[in-house]
């Protein structure tokens, strides 16, 4: 049966008018802006191979043969091959799907602002969600940029906070990532910091613990900061930066310590992303998880003469819940995963 709790539930009206403006308005801006709305296929015959996220898998019974599909968990081979098709200016909104996640900022289905545009890079397209949010303000929030989170005042007014993620990691934690990123020099800090349980994690793991923990808690509580500047492994899909090619041109937004978007300068190298992408089954091979077929659509978008281009990803239900001073994601999505759990005799 249902949890009982969510049959009690009643939804707050208000908050979902809001929502129902706050996508309005986000149609608005790049509307006026001459982007196009496009539509990406929910499921497709490749999950990601990002290895902090999971894909939710299904079969379908094509011509006689039981065909395994993913639930997808970003638009973008979808949108880059649009690119590749010649498209400048795209967005899209709606669903996409995670696995195991399940929390206060995380629901396993939720709502994607995804947008890509030629002739840009990580920084251009940094800037274009610093508009948006303005855009977006003037149609929900009556103009007011000062917003009330909890027991923070934060000023959304633009322009924002920007910071390298090297100068951000040496302050917070103690490490150059620049001079010595080696695991040990991770795990001593995390040691040091009274961080448990590290001494198996793998460098990415510890990372992401040193990152969420003792830095994430901290940021935008003022005014949004975006962080800028990755290294090379934290990168998979994005394009190294120019001079220096240990780090990528990525970006992340974050407001009242939640990430709301990720993005980057994009990797439009067919041969390098082939590289990247075996690379990454293999580690997800040596830590045990499982592994779905390369993304060839995507290799064979990127074999396209696609012009130097940028893009970014935007949580829009945390976005809501920001707008609406609202600390739980269940609270601004009308039928929340938790709402659905049944209890199981197999778990």
């Amino acid at each position: 049966m249902t949890d009982a709790r969510s049959r009690q539930r009643v939804p707050d009206w208000d908050v979902f008018r809001r929502r129902a403006r706050i996508l309005d308005g986000i149609r608005r801006f790049f509307d006026r802006n001459d982007f196009l709305e496009i539509e990406a296929p929910i499921l497709i015959p490749f999950p990601t191979l990002d290895p902090h996220i999971l894909s939710l898998k299904t079969q379908l019974h094509i011509r006689g043969s039981r065909c395994t599909f993913f639930m997808h968990t970003s638009p973008e081979s979808a949108m880059k091959q649009c690119l590749s098709w010649g498209a400048e200016k795209i967005y899209y909104l709606g669903k996409v799907f995670r696995d195991d996640e399940l929390t206060v900022s995380h629901n396993p289905e939720f709502t994607m602002l995804e947008w890509y545009r030629t002739k840009a890079d990580y920084h251009d397209i940094r800037d274009d969600t610093e508009r948006l949010i303005e855009y977006i303000i003037k149609h929900t929030l009556e103009g007011n940029p000062v917003i009330t989170y909890g027991e923070h005042q934060i000023d959304l007014t633009p322009p924002w906070d920007v910071v390298r993620l090297r100068d951000l990691f040496l302050n917070m934690t103690g490490v150059d990532l620049q001079l010595n990123d080696s695991l040990d020099t991770l795990r001593a800090a995390a040691s040091m910091h009274g961080l448990r349980d590290v001494e198996h994690l793998d460098w990415d793991t510890l990372f992401f613990r040193l990152f969420i923990d003792l830095i994430e808690p901290h940021l935008g509580f003022t005014k949004p900061v975006f962080i800028i500047d990755y290294p090379y492994r934290m990168g998979l899909m994005a394009k190294r930066k120019t001079g220096d090619p240990g780090w990528v041109e990525r970006v992340e937004l974050y407001i009242a310590g939640l990430e709301m978007a990720n993005g980057y300068s994009e990797l439009l190298d067919a041969v390098e992303q082939e590289q990247r992408m075996d690379a990454e089954i293999e580690k997800r091979m040596t830590a045990g998880l499982t592994s779905g077929p390369k993304d060839t659509e995507l290799l064979s978008a990127l074999m396209k003469d696609i012009p130097p281009s940028s893009g970014i990803a935007l949580g829009v239900d945390r976005l809501v819940m920001l707008l609406t001073g609202k600390s739980d994601i269940r609270d601004v999505i009308l039928f929340p995963h938790e709402g659905w759990i049944r209890n199981d005799p197999e778990n």
